[in-house]
């Protein structure tokens, strides 16, 4: 059976980023690539990549100034295994630390 899961959170941009774009540039290469997905894209929409028949995508939303909706969804094959690559992203976005 497959799988569709979301996860949003209000999210004040960090001080050490100068813009958003800064942050999905981080979320391109040291969350997505370096994680093995495939066929992993930034663009204005969105910052999203494959891996194991699962497709994630990370968008930022604008509420005004340093904040945003930071909304993250994935789709794919089975039910845990989206789940689960879900839940490894959100907590590899969380963790990520700027100076």
């Amino acid at each position: 059976m497959a799988g569709l899961f979301a996860n949003s959170r209000l999210i004040e941009l960090n001080p050490a980023l100068a813009n958003i774009g800064e942050l999905k540039n981080v979320i391109f290469n040291s969350v997505l690539r370096d994680s093995g997905f495939t066929d992993v894209v930034n663009t204005p929409a969105e910052v999203g990549g494959n891996r194991n028949g699962v497709r994630v995508s990370v968008l930022h939303l604008s509420t005004g100034g340093r904040g945003f909706w930071r909304v993250c969804m994935a789709g794919g094959d089975t039910v845990d295994g989206t789940q689960q690559t879900l839940n490894e992203v959100v907590d590899k976005i969380e963790r990520l630390a700027f100076l």
